[in-house]
């Protein structure tokens, strides 16, 4: 009897696994083929290359040159750009992160419009086996789409003479992406939950389209904004994982930069290239280093984890 029991317990779990599987495949490729959600989550990239090549670039090397004074001759116009096109990078793949994500769950709302998810329940599978392939499909989408604009930023920087990076940092740059894909999509399902509608998420999607450009500090350095504001934008995780892109990126191009100097300038400019591009965040009139970053970002995962899971129980047993 206990074998058996066992028997059934293993062909179950089996059972779940292929449709878990199964989900997350389906749900990748429904988010592939809808142009529209894929062009939203491209808007904020769009804006930002935008504004970099219009204003941006040119401005941001003008501000680094007034701060090298006499010293900018020591610099060649490559070095300033290193530092630039990397700051540019660090925007483009934070922002991916999260409109991906937002993107990718619109397959969850559609599904509760066409009634699919109807289906899944008539077909026997769990509700938190659909629930985690919801997670899993637009984790990996967003992982996607995020580590494909990084590539092509890196290989954009090693064909301008601009990569400076070692292997581990290249890994770590994607282990980041991956870690902001987690966390975007764990943060963003929470809200997600609660739409019924593509066109209310569709108009949501918009709006955090073009206000985490500002968050994660990709149209201007968040350094720029007073403290307070620092503070709320700096709360958001999203806000976290494009710091860690920022420094890992940004980092290496002002160290280049700082032995090219060769302490001309008493190590200054590279501290104040720090303090410009906010590669440290003000939460709360404190600094706080890459280190509070990651362990930020894994509490967020672990406090949205806890209310997606508490929503979804309550969501149960209200259908119940």
């Amino acid at each position: 009897m206990l074998r058996e029991k066992g028997w059934v317990t293993d062909m179950t779990a089996k059972r779940n696994l292929r449709a878990y599987k199964g989900m997350t495949i389906r749900n990748i490729k429904v988010y592939a083929k809808d142009k529209i959600a894929l062009l939203l989550s491209m808007l904020t990239q769009i804006i930002v290359l935008g504004l970099f090549l219009l204003f941006l670039k040119n401005n941001y090397i003008d501000v680094i040159n007034d701060r090298l004074g006499g010293l900018k001759d020591l610099l060649d116009r490559s070095d300033i750009e290193a530092i630039v096109n990397a700051w540019l990078i660090a925007g483009v793949v934070g922002t991916s992160v999260v409109t991906a994500a937002l993107n990718a769950l619109s397959v969850m709302v559609h599904d509760k419009m066409e009634r699919i998810d109807y289906d899944y329940s008539a077909a026997a599978v769990k509700g938190r086996t659909v629930v985690l392939a919801y997670f899993s499909g637009a984790t990996l989408s967003a992982f996607i789409t995020a580590s494909i604009l990084l590539t092509a930023g890196l290989i954009f920087l090693a064909v301008s003479g601009s990569f400076l990076y070692t292997v581990w940092e290249v890994l770590l740059l994607y282990a980041i992406v991956l870690l902001g894909s987690v966390s975007s999509t764990m943060v963003l399902m929470l809200f997600v939950s609660f739409f019924k509608k593509d066109s209310t998420l569709s108009a949501f999607g918009i709006l955090v389209s073009v206000a985490i450009g500002f968050v994660v500090g990709a149209y201007m350095p968040v350094g720029q904004f007073s403290e307070k504001v620092q503070t709320v934008v700096n709360l958001v995780p999203g806000s976290q994982i494009t710091a860690l892109l920022r420094n890992t990126l940004m980092q290496p191009a002002i160290d280049n930069a700082d032995k090219i100097l060769n302490g001309a300038d008493g190590h200054q400019f590279a501290a104040s290239l720090g303090d410009l591009f906010a590669l440290k965040l003000n939460i709360f009139h404190n600094e706080v280093n890459i280190h509070f970053m990651v362990l930020y970002s894994l509490a967020a995962i672990a406090v949205f984890t806890v209310l997606n899971i508490a929503l979804f129980r309550l969501s149960s047993k209200r259908k119940d």
